[in-house]
């Protein structure tokens, strides 16, 4: 512009001055450490949780990481569902959605156990795990000083308090946190409808073949999701296995659930045609009123996005009367 190359006066001289003096301060007093990033997220944000699953102190990166690694599914659809896909390097041998993240190297083998030397190689400036199914992985990366964050198990709505960090952890803030409301809200769409209904007796099972049987107990996230659907869980009570107590056949009989829900995919013992066949269920309440129903274990078994879908699904099923 003309007027730039006009001799400054003595007034503008001063502007200019002040001008570098306010920036200079700014920048001596922290100015840059709260800066935001290109996606908008504050470089400084406290975390959403203080510590992961072994409980180090989780800090959130001063810059976007670029390199990152799944261990987990449930991690890998948290991270596609906050718009991280583009950045994913690797994933766990169960990933297998979105389709996107599904089609990322495999760096874990088919029994789960992650290739700690495959990750090393990748390089990554970020890897997310599940401490309870990879502690000894987590701790050869972190001997190796690759930072780790390991997200703790949580019920639904710490399910949604993990999303959120994810976001924080990828600087993809504003689509965590929009998605986040719109997971509350449905949420609340679905507990203000089972509201006022009677709560319906629930048998989940998680397997049957070979005995004895496994059910969804307390302190699990699966049992959160049938409280908030309007059920109630004939072994709540139970929380030995991390949530997830063996059963005897016995016992779910003389419980007489309402409601028996499968969590195993059809060809492994979650189809319903098999239960109505088991000897000496012909009185279970379930049986009588052929309410016995298969859920896709992915979407209810995983923490993440798609545990709203089971909690939406499960409602249906407990309270077909109010979905209609």
């Amino acid at each position: 512009m003309r007027s730039a190359k006009l001799p400054p006066t003595r007034q503008s001289l001063t502007l200019v001055l002040l001008i570098l003096v306010a920036c200079l301060s700014l920048i001596v007093t922290g100015c840059a450490t709260s800066a935001s990033s290109p996606t908008g997220t504050p470089t400084t944000q406290k975390p959403l949780i203080s510590t992961d699953a072994h409980g180090t102190p989780i800090t959130i990166p001063a810059k976007a990481p670029q390199r990152i690694v799944s261990l987990t599914p449930g991690d890998s659809e948290m991270l596609a569902a906050v718009g991280a896909s583009a950045r994913v390097v690797g994933v766990d041998a169960f990933t297998n959605y979105p389709a996107d993240m599904a089609a990322k190297p495999k760096v874990s083998s088919s029994d789960g156990s992650p290739n700690v030397e495959q990750i090393i190689a990748l390089n990554p400036d970020l890897v997310l795990s599940w401490g309870q199914f990879t502690t000894q992985a987590d701790t050869a990366l972190l001997q190796a000083h690759v930072n780790v964050i390991s997200l703790p198990v949580a019920d639904l709505q710490g399910t949604l308090a993990e999303i959120r960090l994810v976001g924080q952890l990828t600087h993809t803030t504003a689509t965590a946190d929009a998605l986040v409301k719109s997971l509350q809200q449905r949420i609340d769409a679905v507990k203000q409808k089972v509201a006022s209904a009677p709560p319906v007796s629930v048998y989940m099972e998680v397997g049957f073949t070979p005995p004895p049987p496994y059910a969804v107990g307390g302190g699990s996230f699966e049992n959160d999701v049938l409280t908030d659907a309007g059920g109630r869980n004939i072994f709540a009570a139970q929380m030995d296995n991390g949530g997830f107590p063996s059963v005897s056949v016995e016992s779910i009989i003389a419980a007489n659930p309402q409601v028996i829900i499968l969590t195993e995919e059809p060809a492994y013992g979650g189809d319903p045609r098999q239960v109505y066949a088991r000897p000496g269920w012909a009185g279970i309440a379930a049986i009588k009123s052929h309410s016995v129903y298969n859920i896709n274990p992915d979407i209810v078994s995983r923490p993440g996005p798609r545990l709203v879908d089971a909690l939406e699904q499960i409602a249906k099923m407990l309270h077909s009367d109010l979905f209609s």
